[in-house]
């Protein structure tokens, strides 16, 4: 499993709360704050290899969750349409951009 850091973050950032805080706190330290694996597992006093597993293990959770639900796909789409309703610059449709950024 390739190691994209920002979309590896991204989903963190969709899914994190669904993971365990051990989990969360492990993912956000390496994506987020951008510590080794070893600087983790000093940190906690484990092994590099537990924290290896854990993140490995971690991930796959949080693809399956995109591949069940899709909220960053639905997102991305979401941004898509928005940024083709700014560009018309119509009042009404400004109206409801604005609407819908307040619930994002």
């Amino acid at each position: 499993m390739p190691l994209d850091r920002e979309y590896n973050s991204l989903l963190l950032d969709y899914y994190g709360e669904l993971l365990t805080k051990h989990q969360q706190d492990i993912l956000d330290e390496y994506f987020n704050e951008d510590l080794s694996m070893n600087e983790i597992a000093e940190n906690l006093m484990i092994s590099k290899s537990a924290v290896q597993d854990l993140i490995k293990r971690s991930l796959v959770q949080l693809n399956d969750y995109e591949k069940a639900l899709k909220l960053i796909q639905k997102d991305k789409k979401m941004n898509a349409i928005l940024q083709e309703m700014k560009a018309e610059n119509n009042e009404l449709l400004n109206s409801f951009i604005q609407k819908i950024e307040k619930i994002k």
